[in-house]
């Protein structure tokens, strides 16, 4: 029998927006939190809920892992994976990086979390504290006297920053 004609299984998977998905089961076995629910409810046929994770952030993942089983069983397996990730993160601005890491820490996807937690700490390495702020969305609670008082005792901290790039 050909490989062709062998049928997967299909797993379906609802996200927050109420879109579903249906995947091969070999993907949804990459995610932590899809395999523990198959585990636990095997002979279940229901939609797998999602509800931490946006129709945009489970397409993207699910092209994600698409790529990375074509690489699996290849002789250059790691270079392949590498390369791809690499220009994965750099597809993705800032935003989709943050949902995807909070998709990818749901899921509980190990190996997709660290690239894209990197890929974060990448973004924000050297960067002015204006710009963390900005990429985190997180608001300037201090006074200017305040603020000022701590970039005074933290001078080294500010020195070499490089220029924001929004």
């Amino acid at each position: 029998m050909s490989m062709d004609t062998v049928k997967t299984k299909k797993i379906t998977l609802r996200t927050a927006d109420k879109e579903e998905f249906e995947v091969d089961e070999a993907i949804a076995m990459e995610f932590g939190t899809v395999k523990s629910f198959l585990l636990e409810n095997p002979e279940s046929e229901d939609p797998i809920p999602l509800p931490n994770v946006s129709s945009k952030c489970l397409s993207t993942i699910i092209e994600y892992f698409t790529s990375h089983l074509a690489f699996r069983g290849s002789s250059s397996e790691e270079d392949e994976a590498k390369a791809y990730n690499e220009q994965f993160v750099k597809a993705q601005d800032n935003e989709s990086i943050k949902e995807l890491i909070l998709a990818a820490n749901y899921l509980d996807i190990k190996d997709m979390l660290d690239e894209l937690t990197q890929a974060a700490a990448d973004r924000l390495k050297n960067k002015s504290v204006e710009y963390a702020r900005r990429f985190f969305g997180v608001e300037n609670d201090f006074s200017p006297e305040e603020e000022a008082a701590l970039r005074e005792e933290h001078k080294w901290a500010f020195e070499g920053v490089d220029p924001d790039e929004d």
